[in-house]
């Protein structure tokens, strides 16, 4: 029976809150020691992928983060890295400054690291589902604890984020696409096959629901991500077992996503539960939502697919596609035919051998430059 512990933590709270919340939440699971010695090397893995505020929801709250920092330190822990590598496109130095998170590692003393500058190893994954090995960075094998602090999502690239898909961080960019050029969701097993963190928080104080800011209140902590993942999805009203890497991953041996089979303790979780809208896997199931433009799918991988939803909503949110008609997107390598008589976009490099007007390069493009091109549309 795995143990997942579940705590309020509202979002007006200062860090003294959080710090005394957090470290109820992993003593409810037998305290610091039970994850890390004293004077050990520790790699927190926060969700810090976008460059987003902390109230915009999308990146872990650095509240979270300088309480995970005190709480080591409190138990004998100096030797601390704060290290991610943001999505592709992202500077991950430019998100960490965003987030405060400069100013966590002056005061602290740890180390803030941008994990795509350094070494990747080359680790075999036993019995895999698609992937033979895969590259992780080297401080992965270099730490003796790497404690996980994910962020509680709803996405469109799978249906939510958490503890186990937060370690795609631990990859560099072509492995991560390498991940959306052949199956996210089996990908994200194999890898977790071959990193394993010692706990994992999620943290939904300011949760992002659809790439939308939801305040939630809810931590939770385990020492087995996937029983700490499919406590989060169903508080969410997400049924862990109808998540493809979740389901996966049980059928793996990674751990329970039957609740019966963990012990929930802590504060009650919330009844009825929170019920968080799920973003659509594929840009053809969300074309409904954006009837300004003509989405062309020619089988995009879900790299390209969450760009797209993100991209579009970014514009929708900003008033853009209403100013710019008769628009046609086309994402993926498969595209049969591109429309005539009107404005044609493609987008990603998979789509550069198409007809089309305009281009925008990138493995996936990013959101940024598709909000520049259609402003640039609309000022000629």
């Amino acid at each position: 029976m795995e143990k997942v512990s579940h705590l309020r933590v509202e979002s007006a709270s200062g860090l003294e809150t959080v710090c005394r919340r957090l470290h109820e939440a992993v003593n409810l699971l037998g305290g610091m020691d039970s994850f890390v010695k004293r004077g050990s090397r520790v790699l927190l893995k926060p969700n810090c992928g976008s460059l987003s505020p902390p109230e915009a929801g999308r990146n872990t709250d650095p509240g979270i983060i300088e309480a995970m920092v005190i709480l080591l330190k409190e138990a004998g822990v100096h030797d601390i890295t704060i290290g991610e590598a943001s999505i592709i496109g992202t500077d991950t130095m430019e998100v960490f400054r965003l987030m405060g998170l400069d100013g966590v590692a002056r005061r602290h003393r740890v180390n803030l690291v941008d994990l795509n500058r350094g070494p990747v190893h080359k680790k075999a994954v036993p019995d895999p589902l698609v992937l033979s090995y895969v590259k992780v960075f080297s401080i992965a094998d270099e730490v003796d604890a790497i404690i996980n602090l994910a962020k509680l999502k709803t996405i469109s690239s799978v249906t939510v984020s958490l503890g186990l898909k937060n370690f795609k961080g631990l990859i560099p960019d072509y492995e991560k696409r390498r991940f959306h050029h052949t199956d996210l969701s089996r990908s994200i097993v194999d890898l977790n096959k071959v990193v394993r963190g010692q706990l994992t928080i999620i943290d939904g104080i300011i949760a992002s629901e659809f790439y939308e800011p939801r305040e939630t209140g809810m931590i939770f902590a385990g020492a087995n991500a996937l029983a700490t993942d499919s406590v989060a999805a169903g508080a969410i009203g997400i049924d862990p077992a109808g998540v493809d890497y979740l389901s996966m991953a049980s059928e793996a041996g990674l751990g329970p996503v039957d609740a019966a089979h963990i012990a929930v303790c802590g504060d009650p979780l919330p009844e009825p539960l929170t019920d968080f809208r799920k973003a659509p896997e594929q840009s053809g199931a969300f074309s409904d939502l954006f009837p300004e433009v003509e989405i062309i799918d020619g089988k995009s991988c879900s790299g390209c697919a969450s760009a797209l939803y993100v991209s579009l909503k970014a514009a929708k949110k900003s008033g853009l596609l209403r100013r710019i008609p008769h628009l046609s997107l086309v994402v993926g390598p498969d595209v049969e035919k591109i429309p005539e008589g009107v404005s044609v976009l493609c987008l990603g490099n998979c789509t550069r051998n198409h007809q089309c007007d305009d281009f925008l390069v990138g493995c996936p493009f990013t959101s940024m430059e598709f909000v520049d091109y259609l402003e640039k549309v609309k000022s000629n």
